[in-house]
């Protein structure tokens, strides 16, 4: 066997390992530029001073009302004290969504009470010049806890991780939608990490990207191999042999 083609099998076996991850990782590069360009969306919910959780949209009115529950309270692993409340929101006076017995920070103020649960977000639709501000909510409660071992539990698997999106535009109207948490489109990708709504950030094809960088994942694999494996496959492959092969 010719140096040449030794050469041309160590590229393409190089492109060939690297191809599965590398292109969902490429693919994921291209998705969030496509939606960059496509929406801006801006968390109402961040920041302190907390914004308060009555919030007019375009003359529509967003509001949360509680109803507690027994009165007892814990502190989550992050040293959060939780309270158990029904949580309403209504919007211009109506209740389009309720929450039963559903955590909240109750030393928090505002919106900052539902980190996590709840979400406004104002998403403007770049293309067709419009802006709607989508409600999100996490459907599901997870009660976590930390045992006197430092485990954590009470966490909730993600194929049973429920939300809902309730998207309100300026005339008052809504549109409502439910996903999980494994199944959802690219815009409810979006919303989940922008409202830090899930329990860690996502991507549309793959979660690689969103892994602590280091030298060799992802620069050196998947995406240095993938691309010298592809290009020297190229400029190893044995034409002249095909060529030959052809010939009668």
């Amino acid at each position: 066997m010719s140096k040449k083609s030794i050469l041309f099998f160590i590229s393409l076996i190089l492109f060939l390992i690297s191809l599965p991850i590398g292109s969902k990782m490429v693919m994921e590069l291209f998705h969030d530029q496509r939606m960059a360009a496509k929406y801006q969306i801006i968390n109402i919910s961040e920041g302190y001073p907390s914004t308060d959780s009555t919030y007019l949209f375009e003359g529509n009115k967003i509001e949360i009302e509680e109803e507690p529950q027994d009165g007892k309270t814990f502190l989550n692993p992050w040293d959060n004290k939780i309270g158990i409340v029904d949580i309403f929101i209504k919007v211009n006076g109506n209740v389009i969504e309720k929450l039963n017995s559903h955590p909240v920070r109750i030393e928090e103020e505002g919106l900052n009470r539902y980190f996590g649960e709840i979400a406004y977000l104002k998403v403007k639709d770049l293309k067709n010049k419009n802006t709607k501000l989508f409600t999100v909510v996490k459907k599901t409660v997870e009660l976590t806890k930390e045992k006197s071992n430092g485990d954590i539990v009470g966490w909730v698997p993600d194929e049973q991780l429920k939300y809902k999106s309730f998207a309100i535009d300026e005339n008052g109207s809504i549109e409502e939608e439910a996903f999980v948490f494994t199944e959802r489109d690219a815009l409810q990708t979006e919303l989940l990490n922008a409202g830090t709504l899930g329990p860690y950030r996502v991507g549309y094809y793959t979660e690689l990207w969103e892994a602590y960088p280091t030298i060799f994942f992802p620069l050196l694999y998947p995406l240095v191999t993938l691309m010298t494996g592809f290009i020297f496959s190229i400029v190893f492959f044995p034409y002249k042999k095909l060529k030959k092969k052809r010939l009668p």
